[in-house]
Parts: structure tokens; sequence; C-alpha cells
């Protein structure tokens, strides 16, 4: 009979993955890993996390503080701002007024005064002529011939005055009188005189805005705006905002 020999290679047995417990006595998953290798699954569950009462006022309390702190800044930026742009337009008004001039051998426009209850708030009003003769865009809203709405004060023009020719009501009204400082350009007098006469007053004509608060007692000084007492000077302050040219064409501006 022929022996059965047995094979020299040793037996391998193969075990299915998870049916059992491992080398060391641990019990690997489908993975080749230890079942219980890593955190429980206890250990992620959710915490509840809330405000207490006093951390949230403590924190309206800060937001409230720099709101304070940042809202008078932004304002003051803001107000700054319009003022540029305040002396951008009355730079381009000077520019329209001066071109005026050229094409009527020297004379610039008459000064409009009306007294009726519907326009009497737009005293010395822009000189329509810029916007008829498209020297400056027209506007069709009642007291604003021209589009140069002042920026402190919505629905009216910036204001204009200039020694000379005066329409009173839509008719001649004879002359205009403008208050004039005994040392302008600088304006820095108390004194000074009125000027009728365009061919001896030292100022040629001057325009305006009333300002970022146009009802102060500054914007509506009686000297105004020739006085440097009426004029705006910073962020926060009343007054004035004006330019103007002098006798000799020279054109100057307020801070």
């Amino acid at each position: 009979m022929r022996e059965k020999v047995r094979s020299s290679k040793p037996e391998v047995r193969t075990r299915r993955q998870g049916s059992g417990p491992g080398p060391f006595g641990f019990r690997f998953s489908g993975f080749g890993l230890p079942s219980d290798f890593g955190p429980r699954t206890s250990d992620f569950a959710p915490q509840r996390v809330a405000f207490t009462l006093i951390e949230l006022l403590v924190t309206i309390a800060i937001i409230g503080l720099l709101a304070s702190l940042l809202l008078p800044a932004l304002g003051r930026a803001s107000e700054k701002a319009k003022v540029t742009k305040v002396h951008a337009e009355l730079y381009a008004v000077g520019l329209a007024l001066e071109m005026y001039a050229d094409d009527h051998q020297g004379r610039v426009p008459p000064v409009r005064v009306d007294c009726n209850t519907d326009l009497n708030a737009h005293w010395c009003q822009f000189p329509v002529e810029l916007a008829e003769l498209r020297y400056l865009p027209r506007s069709d809203k009642p007291g604003m011939a021209a589009n140069m709405e002042d920026v402190f004060h919505p629905s009216h023009t910036y204001k204009y005055a200039a020694p000379g020719p005066q329409i009173l009501n839509d008719s001649p009204g004879g002359n205009f009188n403008v208050w004039s400082p005994d040392d302008l350009p600088h304006a820095a007098s108390a004194t000074g005189k009125w000027w009728s006469n365009p061919k001896e007053a030292p100022v040629r004509w001057v325009i305006w805005s009333l300002g970022p608060r146009p009802d102060s007692a500054k914007s509506q000084d009686s000297h105004a705006p020739l006085t440097a007492a009426s004029w705006y000077r910073r962020a926060g302050d009343s007054g004035v905002i004006a330019r103007f040219a002098t006798r000799d064409g020279m054109q100057w501006k307020s801070p």
C-alpha cells in the first residue's frame, strides 16, 4: 500500500476578518482595525452652549460704545465730502460767470429777488441767464432755473449777488447792494461798506452755499457771505461756503 505523504508546506488556515478575536485578544473590524479602536461615540455627544444674561448685556454695551465712537466720525467725513463737492461746483459756476462776462462786454448777470410768497425763500436766485444761454444745465423746479442745487439746502440753488442791476419780481428794480469789508479779499475786518456801483465796488460777484446748517446765525449774517466771520471752517461748524471775484478779476474762496 502506498503511504499517504504529507506535504512539507505548513497548512494555512484563513479566517474571515471580524469573525473572531485576533492577536492579543483584540477583535478586528472589517477594515483591519480593532473594533474598540478610537474614541467612543458618546465622546462626541453635542453639548448645549448659550450666552448668559451678563455676557449678552456686556456684548450689547460694547457694540453700543463702538457705534457711539464711529458714528460721529462717519458724520464728519460725510460733511467734509459734501463741502468738497460744493467748492467744486462753485468753481464751475465761477468759470461760467467769467465766460458770460467775456461774451457780454464785461457785465455779469443781474441779481434776482422775488417777494412772492411761493418764491421769497429763493432770495438772491441763481442767475437764470447761465442756464438759458447754456453755460450751465437747466432745471424745471420752481425757483431753480439752473440745475445747481445747493448740496446743503435741497430744492434751492446756490445764492448769487453782484453790485449792479437788480430784477425785482421780474421787473427792473434799481441796483443791488453788496456789503464788502475794507480788507477784501481777506475779509477779516468788521468794518466795510455797501456797494451798488459795479465800477467802484471791490467785489465783482459772489456765489455761496448756506452751508450744513442753513438757518444758523452765521449763515444768515447780514454781512454774509463776504465777511470771514460768517464762513464755514470745519466739520460740525455752521456758516456759508463762498466763492467771489474781486474787481481785478481774481477769484477767491472761503476755507
